[in-house]
């Protein structure tokens, strides 16, 4: 045992020995090799590369999904390689910040005949009543008399005219005596610039307004230039229920021309929207045309009617939308009355109940009697109001349920 424990004890003095060498060896080539090289950098490892952004492989071409290619609609609808068509007939669209709503509708609704160009010629903030700041009845003889050919007048005008209106003798308030005088010369001095040129004038009149005291001074400015266009042998275009609802009140909302409810008047309850302006080119656009297509100038006297015939046959045969039209060619002595179906009727409402002359409505199936089912079926499609669940019905959703 002695022996075995000796060897023991050698064997352990033996490797502490050569333990202790190796590492003292290890200890001396670390420090030989930072002092020789002492930024510390190892010799195996290479200088540092930059770095390169990361190289994404592209997918497939059989494992990509197939889309329709997209092909882009050209800006107009004219086919490639046509000619474009010069406009050979000028409409000028005259009068306040409405006539220029007006003048962009119109372009919409003319675009499919570019022989006709719309002349926006229309002043923001003008009337008939302030001419020390606009002077229409001057201004509008310039634009006639300038190189500018002019083939059909627009006029629109009078959303500023509610205003006192001055002269020689004083100022006068709006709509009294002396004012509606003075406001019936200005409306005839601009049909007299159109006479004198021998040029067709269409007058659009006024259109509801939000405000019921607007609306109603509206009512009164168009009474008087439908009365003067008319008896001056010119046509006027009543634009009022095409932007009103059933009742004849004020609507920002209603049938576009495609019979689309949207929003037609903007926020001051004055001006078009982009669709509202749409549809008043619309109703002015036809008889624009109408008038383009007629041989006989307006604004020209009738000749060969009867001394027996009044004024208001006179003033009717100017051409209005939805009424007669009467021409007189100059071979006939006697006024030929020729009946013309209007394009388009008035808008009617799907969805409103019947109205009979009176104004009373129509029923169209008996009363019913009131009773609890009644209520119930009133309460449920009329006003949205479901009935209160039974017990263990379906529609019960009480927890805990009831046995």
């Amino acid at each position: 045992m002695a022996a075995q424990h000796l060897l023991a004890l050698f064997g352990l003095a033996l490797l502490l020995m050569v333990g202790g060498s190796a590492a003292q060896a290890q200890d001396n080539d670390a420090l030989r090799f930072f002092q020789q090289n002492p930024q510390g950098r190892l010799w195996f490892r290479s200088e540092p590369k930059p770095l390169r952004p990361p190289v994404r492989s592209l997918p497939r071409e059989d494992s990509m999904p197939r889309r329709r290619p997209r092909v882009e609609a050209p800006p107009d609808s004219t086919p490639p390689g046509t000619p474009a068509v010069a406009a050979t007939t000028f409409v000028h669209v005259v009068g306040d910040s409405l006539s220029e709503l007006l003048a962009q509708g119109l372009k919409e609704q003319l675009a499919d005949k570019p022989e006709i160009g719309i002349m926006k010629r229309g002043r923001s903030s003008s009337g008939l009543v302030r001419d020390d700041y606009y002077n229409w009845s001057k201004s509008l003889r310039e634009i006639l008399n300038s190189p500018d050919r002019v083939d059909l007048l627009v006029m629109m005008i009078g959303s500023n005219d509610r205003q006192v209106l001055r002269d020689e003798a004083g100022t006068h308030e709006f709509m009294s005596e002396r004012w509606k005088e003075l406001y019936t010369r200005r409306v005839d001095d601009i049909l007299e610039a159109a006479r004198e040129r021998r040029l067709p004038l269409v007058w659009v009149g006024m259109p509801v307004m939000q405000s019921s005291r607007m609306t109603a001074d509206m009512l009164a400015l168009n009474d008087i230039v439908r009365d003067r266009t008319l008896k001056g042998n010119f046509a006027y275009v009543d634009v009022w229920e095409g932007f009103a609802n059933e009742q004849g009140q004020y609507a920002a909302l209603g049938p576009d021309i495609n019979g689309e409810t949207v929003r037609l008047r903007t926020a001051d309850g004055v001006h078009f929207t982009k669709a509202g302006a749409r549809k008043l080119g619309f109703f002015a656009g036809r008889e624009v045309e109408r008038q383009l297509s007629r041989d006989r100038p307006a604004g020209v006297e009738v000749a060969g009617l009867p001394p027996e015939l009044s004024e208001e046959l006179k003033s009717s045969a100017v051409v209005q939308p939805a009424l007669p039209v009467i021409m007189l060619p100059d071979e006939l002595p006697q006024p030929v009355v020729i009946r013309e179906r209007p394009l388009v009727g008035p808008l009617a409402a799907l969805t409103a109940a019947p109205v009979g002359a009176g104004g009373q409505l129509l029923r169209t199936r008996p009363a019913q009697p009131v009773n609890e089912m009644t209520l119930l079926i009133e309460q449920a499609l009329g006003q949205g109001r479901l009935p209160p669940p039974k017990p263990g019905r379906t529609d019960d959703f009480r927890w805990p349920r009831e046995p």
